[in-house]
């Protein structure tokens, strides 16, 4: 299977040990599709995290740390699928640096506060803040919600009265697109499936999860490597496309045309040559892992990652030999 990747990413842009310390990155760009209402908010309940992108345009604006987490935790239920991290590890609660020692720590970074043990351990992937392509009065609507008694009503059966338990949420619609880069380094082809696993398997992003269905798609659209990481990312994706309609209507943006645009702008930053050809064939590769029955090969590949993970900590003396 590790062959197979390096077929589409030459070899000299993963590491063989994670404890080297070497060139080349990796950029994924993905078009992160909206497919049912978001709520992306910060401390005011009732309002979406936005930025003022020119005197015309403000966009809704999504910090890095809400896509990161929510694919770290799918990664940590994938490893525990695989038996690859410990089972008191718990999303945030790392009971000691020896717990560590799991393959979605050693991607995604961690830290434990055990008194008297505690240690960190560096992400190796690096998540972009994302923009949307539209205005913010374009993609947005504010619903009024109220809190149900046990009756189902708003009366309060205590007072005799009807109760003004009454608030509004903003969401974000759906059709809206948000152009993303996460860039990896230093890592295996091991750790970089794991990635993709997660990127391409998480569909459920923004506050109230536990109420809300999934709601996002994630479309890996280009992948580019090269030795140094390349200046682009969503903000100058979003400015590029306002730019691009400066003084004339805009063009309502599909995936269609936001992916090609992303995709040109990445050709034109990385060259062809460092581009993943045939991209959609080594998508349809990491994909297809999932579907096969015999799930052997998947196990082969968390328990290389094990390995890994398990030498690197040992060398940088944060477990026990």
């Amino acid at each position: 299977m590790i062959d197979k990747i390096t077929s589409f990413i030459p070899e000299k842009y993963f590491v063989k040990s994670l404890k080297d310390n070497t060139i080349g990155q990796i950029k994924i760009a993905i078009v992160r599709e909206v497919t049912n209402p978001l709520i992306i908010r910060s401390t005011d309940p009732e309002a979406t995290i936005t930025l003022r992108m020119s005197n015309d345009t403000e966009v809704v604006e999504i910090p890095p740390r809400k896509l990161k987490s929510k694919e770290k935790l799918l990664g940590l239920q994938l490893c525990r699928e695989f038996k690859a991290v410990d089972d008191s590890v718990r999303y945030n609660i790392i009971d000691g640096k020896e717990k560590l020692n799991n393959v979605n720590s050693a991607l995604f970074g961690d830290t434990s506060t055990k008194s008297g043990d505690t240690a960190g351990l560096a992400s190796r992937v690096i998540y972009d803040w994302a923009y949307s392509i539209r205005d913010v009065t374009d993609i947005t609507d504010k619903l009024q919600h109220n809190a149900l008694g046990e009756n189902g009503t708003m009366w309060n059966e205590a007072e005799g009265k009807q109760r003004q338990s009454l608030f509004l949420t903003e969401y974000v619609l759906p059709e809206t697109y948000f152009p993303h880069f996460v860039t990896i380094d230093n890592a295996s082809p091991e750790l970089f499936l794991h990635l993709l696993f997660c990127i391409l398997n998480q569909h459920r992003y923004g506050a109230q999860t536990t109420t809300n269905a999934s709601n996002m798609n994630n479309h890996i659209v280009a992948i580019g490597f090269d030795d140094f990481e390349k200046p682009i990312n969503s903000y100058t994706i979003s400015k590029a496309w306002h730019a691009k309609y400066q003084g004339k209507d805009p063009e309502e943006p599909t995936f269609d045309s936001i992916s090609s645009f992303v995709q040109d702008k990445m050709k034109g930053i990385y060259g062809e040559k460092n581009l993943v050809k045939e991209l959609q064939d080594f998508l349809t590769l990491v994909l297809n892992l999932w579907r096969e029955e015999d799930r052997s090969t998947l196990q082969s590949v968390y328990s290389s990652a094990i390995k890994q993970v398990d030498e690197y900590m040992k060398e940088i003396k944060m477990v026990k030999k």
